[in-house]
């Protein structure tokens, strides 16, 4: 019989993380099946001897292929009713799995839903966000803005923030992809994640896909899982950030006449040009919210 729920973890370097992730999924109380699979984009860390220690499969890519097409090859290869989508730098709660089958086993046209993300602390992150709009442009969840005005209403509408308070689950545009925890019929149906993606917008792009199939996204309040905010890429952050700006360039892109896309091509290699020499002057700045939090086992 296939298990109700295969978990899918991409990694790349982060060995540490996987093994946190994977004592907490296992310690997961969950009255069904499951199977675990990790998928390894070329690292040269020994996560062999991780995926040993938790008798998981492990598929090993020759190099660096990006996060959605590391996704799609595992997903290949799952058999469950359900498929789940992380990172590595996560650790689940008691309850936090079958929370996230249960949101689907209810909502039946959900094509995906995500847990509440949570410092070590306990503390919300932003969970969700609508699609990039000009009036969201300076309201992303490391903008200066933002800190300076957390209750600003563009930022709070574009997080959606207060989702944790929430009585049951909340429709969004889309879920971060920390963690996503797809209807394997609705993930079949549009083709996985576009793997044009390196790294980064692949989880709004496959959100607004599955929206225009008429599947919805859902972020589940009572599913708290702790995410290390930036701990998977801190040691790629130039790398990671540069992909980061090539995705949403696509992502705003498309649909775009020529010249529009153009000009936001500039924009981006301009601003990528900027990090290098800020970087390269020691003034890069990431917002690495967890370090120095204190680390808390959360138990939903």
């Amino acid at each position: 019989m296939p298990p109700k729920l295969s978990l899918v973890i991409v990694n790349y370097n982060t060995a540490a993380f996987l093994d946190r992730a994977l004592v907490t999924f296992a310690a997961g109380e969950m009255p069904f099946e499951s199977e675990v699979i990790v998928i390894d984009n070329g690292s040269v860390e020994p996560v062999e001897e991780v995926c040993a220690r938790h008798s998981v499969r492990l598929m090993r890519l020759g190099k660096n292929r990006g996060y959605g097409a590391a996704a799609n090859r595992a997903a290949e290869e799952a058999s469950g009713e359900y498929l789940a989508v992380a990172n590595p730098d996560i650790a689940f709660g008691r309850h936090t799995a079958v929370r996230l089958v249960d949101c689907l086993d209810t909502h039946g046209r959900a094509g995906v839903v995500g847990p509440q993300l949570v410092y070590p602390d306990g503390t919300a992150q932003p969970s969700a966000r609508r699609y990039p709009r000009l009036r969201y442009i300076l309201v992303g969840r490391r903008s200066p803005l933002v800190r300076l005005m957390p209750q600003f209403g563009a930022a709070r509408e574009f997080l959606y923030a207060g989702t944790e308070a929430a009585a049951g689950p909340v429709e969004v545009e889309a879920v971060l992809g920390t963690c996503m925890v797809f209807r394997r019929c609705a993930f079949d149906e549009v083709g996985g994640f576009d793997e044009s993606y390196f790294l980064f917008a692949e989880d709004m792009d496959i959100c607004r896909r599955l929206a225009l199939r008429g599947w919805q996204s859902f972020v589940e309040p009572a599913a708290r899982l702790e995410h290390y905010y930036g701990g998977a890429r801190r040691r790629h952050r130039l790398f990671s950030e540069q992909h980061r700006v090539q995705a949403l360039v696509r992502f705003l892109g498309s649909g775009l006449p020529q010249a529009g896309r153009g000009l936001l091509a500039f924009g981006g290699v301009a601003y990528c040009s900027l990090l290098a020499a800020g970087d390269a002057l020691g003034l890069y700045e990431f917002e690495y919210s967890w370090a120095g939090r204190k680390e808390t086992r959360r138990t939903a």
